[in-house]
């Protein structure tokens, strides 16, 4: 029967995931964020900030170009407030992607610029309602403590 009750929670779990993504990928739609003259291949809700006590949902997609020789890739980090408003969008090269979040900041695998200007960096410090944003490079080595996944 624990079996049972075990398997119960983790479907649970896993519906309100997708659920979770169905409305970011809704919001998203509305707020005409995606090309239309390109394929979303993937779309993840990755983690929440805290940015002055307040959550922001962090959510990585991925485009590809459609028609394109080789498959090409658009990847774009998106930060919502509590209502799926947009708030921040970040481009990024296919090569880096988020990992997890600790408090305002966004640790990455990979480096990348914000709006294609230096410095690059790994770990993406967000503030005022997660508008702005700086990036700065750290040893993957002195990253904090990954909490459970959410």
């Amino acid at each position: 029967m624990a079996c049972i009750a075990n398997a119960n929670q983790s479907i649970s779990k896993q519906q309100t995931a997708i659920n979770d993504r169905l409305a970011i990928y809704h919001a998203l739609k509305i707020q005409n964020v995606f090309n239309k003259d390109r394929k979303l291949v993937h779309l993840t809700h990755a983690c929440n900030l805290v940015i002055d006590n307040t959550i922001f949902h962090v959510t990585n997609i991925i485009e590809h170009v459609v028609g394109a020789q080789a498959p090409r890739g658009i990847a774009r980090i998106f930060v919502l407030d509590s209502e799926l408003t947009l708030k921040k969008q970040i481009a990024y090269d296919g090569v880096s992607y988020p990992l997890y979040c600790k408090d305002n900041n966004l640790y990455l695998f990979g480096y990348i610029t914000i709006d294609g200007l230096l410095p690059e960096g790994n770990v993406l410090s967000f503030s005022n309602e997660g508008t702005n944003v700086t990036v700065k490079a750290i040893e993957t080595n002195d990253f904090p403590s990954q909490l459970p996944p959410q």
